[in-house]
């Protein structure tokens, strides 16, 4: 199965720099670290790679090589949606594609070639839909990605079968990392043996690159070959439900960000689109004061569309955040595929947990959320009685 790559050069920072108007390619720039992460910058501008700058270098060692560096806040939200609106153009031609990362993707060609006239058609019309990217097609994920490396806008690089082993044979090994998913520990190794080619690697044998380093180093011999078998992986059809809260000021108090997180949750529930699924993974995102924005994934323990439930899952995540936020959104990544079955007949205790909350409610509202308390072990080896227990509301 052929299978196409394309690659859109500095992506993710070529949408940050169109979104803060930044005009001048002459300008050395990167991505800054992400807030609480690694002092690691991200991709660079053309200027910044050619004074040595690379996405990943660290911080220090970035600005000694390029004094005028200037930093970029990250806009992790605003990559997504850029990535979100290329997939959907590129899925309007009618190829199953898997993502592949910001501004990179994976399509199969085999199903459109004879509706546009061949393999090349098919590139071309990818190359139409995304101005500016970098087209390779192989027998394989590894060469086709490898293959948009080569490849120039415009001048797509298709790869046969016969010719993938020759193709892979005089990129440099690390190639296996950015493409291939290889563990950079495992490269690392092969370089200090003096193994900084792909053809190197493959002319060593796969059994004793096995005995050697394990699967691991099978897989990686696999990879320099052109023996890639993984399939594509088709992403479904997205289901877009987010909703979105622009903050009146920069919210800086928990109460002002539990408040909002509280009204886009309800929102979120009371979509008729869900049709009564329940949530599997959620994804919390800001838009960040001063430019930027920051985001996190939030999975479940189990599918649940219980807004207190949810609501304890994202707050957690919200303490997070980074900055004071202007906007905040919060989107279902995921739903589970169908709702869970009732159980016909009521746990053992649980009528009786039921009425005892409604009593308890009762209570509450009539003398105060003070009452109906009950006590609790607090430090039961303390010499003071007063410290042993405590009470705390039921």
């Amino acid at each position: 199965m052929v299978i196409a790559a394309l690659a859109i050069p500095r992506f993710a920072y070529t949408v940050v720099a169109r979104r803060l108007g930044l005009r001048d390619p002459r300008a050395p720039a990167a991505l800054a670290p992400e807030p609480g992460g690694p002092p690691r910058v991200g991709e660079p501008s053309a200027a910044a790679s050619a004074a040595g700058v690379r996405g990943g270098m660290r911080l220090s060692e970035a600005l000694a090589l390029c004094p005028q560096l200037a930093l970029l806040p990250p806009d992790p939200v605003a990559v997504e949606e850029a990535t979100e609106l290329l997939y959907t153009l590129l899925e309007d031609l009618g190829l199953p594609l898997e993502p592949a990362g910001p501004g990179r993707a994976l399509l199969a060609t085999d199903p459109v070639e004879r509706l546009y006239g061949g393999r090349a058609a098919v590139l071309m019309r990818l190359q139409d839909a995304a101005p500016g990217s970098r087209i390779g097609a192989a027998p394989g994920r590894f060469p086709a990605l490898a293959a948009t490396r080569r490849a120039r806008t415009g001048r797509p690089v298709s790869v046969t079968a016969p010719a993938v082993r020759e193709f892979l044979a005089p990129l440099a090994i690390e190639s296996l990392v950015e493409d291939g998913e290889v563990d950079p520990a495992l490269i690392e190794a092969l370089r200090r043996l003096g193994i900084d080619r792909l053809g190197r690697l493959e002319a060593i044998g796969r059994l004793q690159v096995r005995d050697r380093f394990g699967p691991a180093g099978e897989h990686a011999w696999r990879l320099a070959s052109g023996d890639d078998r993984t399939p594509l992986r088709p992403r479904p059809v997205p289901e877009a439900m987010r909703e979105t809260l622009v903050l009146p000021d920069a919210a800086v108090t928990e109460g002002t960000l539990d408040h909002a997180l509280r009204v886009l949750i309800e929102r979120l529930l009371q979509r008729p689109d869900r049709r009564g699924r329940e949530p599997r993974t959620l994804r919390l995102g800001a838009r960040l004061v001063g430019g930027g924005s920051w985001s996190v994934t939030a999975p479940l323990r189990e599918p649940t569309a219980d807004a207190g439930r949810i609501r304890l899952a994202l707050q957690a995540k919200l303490r997070e955040l980074p900055a004071p936020a202007e906007e905040l959104t919060v989107e279902i990544a995921r739903l589970a595929p169908g709702n869970r079955q009732v159980p016909l007949f009521r746990e053992e205790g649980e009528a009786r947990a039921a009425r005892l909350a409604s009593a308890v409610g009762q209570v509450r509202a009539a003398i105060g959320e003070s009452a109906a308390l009950h006590v609790v072990a607090v430090d039961e080896g303390s010499r003071l009685p007063e410290r042993r227990f405590g009470l705390a509301p039921r």
